[in-house]
């Protein structure tokens, strides 16, 4: 383990991972058509929060025992340096299915509600220049621009249901739990709860805090903030436009957004949401590349992520251009519960329990190795 000097503190890891997880519930509301997909969802995203603790018991306990050790070191200190590097391509391909499918339901927006005529290369350029670049500087400049970016979004999500709570039909949640099933609910929770992948900026950017911070907390105060924000994007979605409509939507809180005025006479707010999400989407993108650029240099062993930074937004580029991928059912398919939750389960829970359970076996194994390697850099 080598001693690296923190380049990022708490709160930016905080609002790192709050940005990354409040950008799809912004964009749009997969959980309104996850059972019992009704009135009870905002129950669903309750039991939700409890299952993002369930999947994510198992990577908080390997990044608490290996603190200080990155991403690739705490793979091949458990599996060994082939398994270790094997495993780490995984998430590399991970990181760039999100990067893409990020890219490609972004552009599709700002291409169905604000710019329908503009060529969708110009879109995936514009955004592409900016995170790249933010990708490139690393994560001390990703933190940095989390700090200015997301509380921005959490500003314009309290504003925005302070102005619809007048508009809002709270006998919409009636009646309660009286159309829902205990299976359903669960289904919902943890379908939603899988989505929930942000645990992994955790493992990989715990490496650049100060030691004596507590990742549990950290972890903790992170989830709060998140599951605070996301009920109040979700209750006045559903509250002002029903749920029927908000659950066909395909971005329900712009729509709902669009239904709001402040002091009576400002209208078209939701040029406010669209200049907020703008940047969030940026973090975003950034965050994706720079991780999937970071773990991918790990795995060739190479001495610095920049290289890869580009190629990754060019392949991005290339494959959100695609024909058979740039289009409304294939878009659909990939933010639906049919393909993102089981592609992130593996990732955020299948794989980390193996981790977790390798950990325990080879326990005593590894750190007599970590000892030794602290007494050979000692001397």
């Amino acid at each position: 383990m080598r001693n690296r000097k923190p380049s990022i503190t708490a709160l930016q890891l905080i609002f790192l991972t709050v940005g990354s997880a409040l950008a799809f519930p912004y964009t749009f509301m997969p959980i309104l058509n996850a059972p019992p997909s009704n009135q009870d969802v905002w129950i669903v995203l309750i039991i939700t929060i409890v299952y993002m603790a369930l999947l994510n018991l198992p990577l908080l306990i390997i990044i608490n025992k290996l603190r200080g050790h990155s991403f690739n070191e705490i793979f091949e200190l458990i599996l060994g340096r082939f398994f270790g590097k094997l495993l780490a391509l995984f998430y590399v391909l991970f990181y760039l299915y999100c990067f893409t499918a990020c890219l490609l339901v972004m552009a599709v927006f700002i291409n169905i509600y604000l710019f329908p005529d503009t060529p969708t290369w110009a879109i995936l350029l514009t955004f592409l220049l900016a995170a790249t670049y933010a990708a490139y500087k690393g994560e001390g400049v990703i933190g940095r621009l989390s700090t200015i970016f997301v509380p921005i979004i959490i500003f314009t999500i309290i504003i925005f249901f302070l102005m619809g709570i007048g508009k809002m039909d709270w006998r919409i949640l009636l009646p309660i739990l009286a159309d829902s099933k205990f299976l359903d609910l669960n289904l919902g929770a943890l379908l939603t709860a899988a989505r929930y992948s942000e645990i992994l900026i955790f493992l990989l950017f715990s490496q650049f805090l100060d030691r004596q911070v507590s990742i549990n907390k950290t972890y903790v105060r992170a989830v709060l903030v998140f599951a605070v924000n996301f009920m109040l994007i979700l209750l006045p979605t559903i509250l002002v436009l029903g749920i029927d409509f908000a659950r066909i939507a395909w971005n329900p809180y712009y729509v709902y957004t669009r239904q709001v005025e402040a002091l009576g006479f400002l209208e078209r707010m939701q040029a406010i949401n669209t200049l907020a999400w703008f940047p969030l989407a940026l973090l975003k993108l950034s965050l994706y590349n720079f991780m999937a650029s970071h773990v991918f240099a790990g795995v060739l062993g190479a001495k610095s992520y920049k290289p890869f930074v580009i190629p990754i937004s060019v392949l991005g580029f290339i494959v959100c251009l695609l024909p058979f991928l740039n289009t409304s059912s294939t878009i659909e398919l990939l933010r639906s519960d049919k393909v993102f939750p089981f592609v992130s389960l593996p990732v955020i829970f299948g794989f980390p329990l193996i981790l977790l359970i390798v950990y325990l076996i080879r326990r005593k194994k590894i750190n007599l190795m970590l000892r030794r390697r602290q007494q050979a850099a000692g001397q």
